[in-house]
């Protein structure tokens, strides 16, 4: 890895988090989709996402929670912190 490499190396979740708690969802997405999701299915996206990648391991869905998660339509957005 050279120099230029490291100095811009991202933390992929530190960068979600902050993208998430300064409210631009929109800004996750690839710009070159050229169909996007709806604000709902993308917030019920990244509020999931963000489970997964709890620090505390046992505080992680498993994969069939996951599953669930994203595919219920009432998936309650208040209870992810």
């Amino acid at each position: 890895m050279n120099f230029v490499e490291q100095s811009f190396q991202i933390n992929l979740v530190e960068w979600l988090k902050t993208m998430v708690s300064n409210r631009n969802s929109e800004g996750v997405l690839d710009p070159k989709m050229t169909e996007k999701p709806t604000s709902r299915a993308l917030k019920k996206a990244l509020l999931v996402a963000l489970r997964c990648v709890d620090p505390e391991a046992r505080k992680r869905p498993k994969i069939g929670h996951v599953i669930h998660m994203l595919e219920v339509d009432d998936f309650p957005y208040r209870d992810v912190s």
